[in-house]
């Protein structure tokens, strides 16, 4: 479907002729439009994944942002506790003693990581090792080496 032009010229063949340009006209604007939406629709699907993936995101923050309300409420919950124990005599003998208790905890566990690691090695050292004594065992041939041939004379 082409346009005619409003004004009439004088030969049919310059009808024709402008009727073929804007055709093709038309049609060459067509091809960049179409062109130009499928790059947006490219373009909009992109960002309509990264709209999904920034909503869970966002949804993923709020409940860690909930979680993490409840546990600094839990944690002012036995600091005012732990106040209100340090007014007893009682009480504040654990807390000066925290700091030592503490320390031997550090100590404690360098010493057991120290210990797992030097038994680990000391049990492979000893599965690499063959028992000397144990030549009783099946499949020990005592006169093997005796029949071996050594030859005197070489070819």
């Amino acid at each position: 479907m082409c346009l005619k032009a409003s004004y009439e010229p004088s030969s049919s063949s310059q009808v024709s002729s402008l009727e073929q340009n804007d055709c093709n006209q038309l049609l060459h604007d067509f091809e960049e439009l179409h062109n130009e939406a499928n790059k947006i629709f490219v373009l909009n699907n992109r960002l309509k994944g990264l709209n999904n993936w920034l909503e869970n995101r966002v949804s993923q923050l709020e409940k860690e942002k909930v979680d993490l309300k409840c546990d600094v409420e839990h944690l002012e919950m036995i600091e005012s506790n732990s106040i209100d124990c340090s007014s007893n005599q009682l009480a504040e003998k654990p807390c000066e003693n925290y700091t030592v208790l503490k320390n031997q905890v550090k100590y404690l566990l360098k010493t057991y990581a120290k210990f797992t690691r030097g038994k680990a090695n000391l049990e492979v050292v000893l599965c690499s090792k063959i028992c000397v004594f144990g030549k009783a065992r099946l499949g020990y041939n005592p006169t093997f080496n005796k029949k071996a041939k050594k030859f005197s004379s070489v070819f």
